[in-house]
């Protein structure tokens, strides 16, 4: 029963580590479920969800190269859609190739969180950065559905405008993603028909895309948690050494002895215990709660390591096409607002402009969080009491230091560090 218990424990807490998209995840086949049957089904969404990608890309640049726009800021707009949809393609690409590392980052997490750190204060750090992470989900579920409403009604939007205008340029009928179509593909029913595959096409792809985004930054959270805790069992360690009631008892060398819970001082200085401890005794625990917190140390090391090796590709290329998705955004609203002020055709850059800049900078946070973290631990190892410590402990305190004073920091494509 207890082992049925442990192992119902550690399935739940590798569900939690895989963050508040995990179910959508695992509906579009980025994540992968187990067994035959689950693979097979993860596989069919898997290939629906690149081929949407792989539709909006091959169909935005036949419009540039068949059926080019006149006009400067269309052409940017179909650039756009070509830069972002390859960058979403590369990440879930990476990410669905990826998915036996991160499922071994996850176990490696999971022992992480079950072996060091059972006490209420860790237990409220990981709650902690555990409501901070869905928080940020939700926010960006929000800045998510905001540019997706502005792209799927700026053509209703702009059919509404045009009926009245009827020296305008512009088609009635036009769709959310410039995209090149035949012109009998314009008429009814095949137009509301391919609205409505787009429609589809922008859902999937922005929310496998943006969901991959959440369980990144819920990983580097999650590790950033296990660093505060890290830091606060090393600092914790003066805490477990000898005390006495209400005083500090002294040897007759006049030599201040630690304290520990359970002793009592007598009025003759001699010092009694219910219980035989030796300072040897002390000595070692205070070794072995050192030798815990390096283990912790090292498990957090390795977890960095799988999520470096992990993002490494993707998300180096995902924040250089955020930077030029930026631009080409910026560009079109301005261009188009000075031109016209025509605030409806400018509606579809500038709702894109909060999801790309949320985007970037939740990684940019979380990775920041993470080497804040890690800074910390030389002065919480400094902080133990690590003076009255025999020679094998600060041996191996200062090789925990030396290791220590090179933060944590995550680094994709070689140059670029999300901080």
């Amino acid at each position: 029963t207890s082992a049925a218990a442990a192992m119902a424990l550690a399935l739940s807490d590798l569900r939690t580590l895989q963050g508040s998209g995990a179910s959508i995840l695992r509906l579009l086949g980025v994540w992968w479920s187990q067994g035959r049957l689950g693979r097979l089904r993860s596989a069919a969404s898997a290939i629906v969800t690149l081929s949407a990608y792989v539709w909006l890309t091959v169909f935005a640049a036949l419009k540039l190269i068949i059926d080019p726009p006149e006009q400067l800021e269309d052409i940017s707009l179909c650039c756009f859609v070509i830069v972002i949809c390859f960058g979403y393609f590369i990440k879930v690409a990476f990410f669905i190739y990826k998915r036996d590392a991160l499922r071994e980052l996850l176990q490696i997490l999971s022992d992480v969180r079950g072996s060091y750190g059972n006490g209420k204060s860790s237990h409220r750090i990981r709650s902690r950065n555990q409501k901070l992470s869905r928080r940020l989900y939700i926010f960006m579920q929000v800045a998510l559905i905001q540019g997706l409403v502005a792209w799927l009604s700026t053509p209703l939007l702009a059919r509404v405008f045009l009926a009245s205008d009827q020296e305008s340029p512009e088609p009635a009928r036009q769709f959310p993603v410039p995209l090149w179509f035949p012109e009998y593909m314009y008429q009814s029913p095949s137009y509301e028909l391919l609205y409505v595959v787009q429609a589809f096409c922008l859902l999937v792809g922005t929310q496998s895309a943006t969901c991959v985004d959440a369980f990144f930054i819920h990983i580097m959270l999650v590790v950033a948690a296990e660093l505060e805790v890290l830091n606060g069992n090393i600092t914790a360690m003066q805490k477990d050494r000898l005390t006495v009631q209400g005083t500090e008892y002294q040897q007759r060398s006049h030599r201040t002895v630690p304290k520990r819970d359970g002793w009592t001082v007598e009025s003759n200085d001699y010092l009694q215990s219910t219980e035989h401890v030796s300072f040897e005794g002390i000595a070692n625990d205070m070794y072995v709660q050192l030798v815990k917190n390096i283990h912790h140390h090292h498990e957090i090391l390795r977890s960095v390591s799988f999520l470096q090796r992990v993002m490494n590709v993707s998300i180096f290329i995902l924040l250089f096409v955020n930077m030029a998705d930026l631009c080409s955004c910026i560009f079109v609203s301005a261009v188009v607002l000075q031109r016209d002020g025509h605030i409806t055709k400018a509606l579809k850059p500038l709702m894109t402009i909060p999801p790309i800049l949320y985007e970037t900078g939740l990684y940019c946070i979380a990775g920041q969080m993470l080497t804040d973290q890690s800074e910390k631990l030389v002065n919480s190892a400094a902080s133990c009491d690590w003076a009255d410590c025999d020679a094998r402990f600060k041996r191996s305190l200062l090789v925990f230091i030396t290791v220590a004073a090179r933060p944590l920091e995550i680094t994709v494509g070689k140059t670029c560090k999300l901080s």
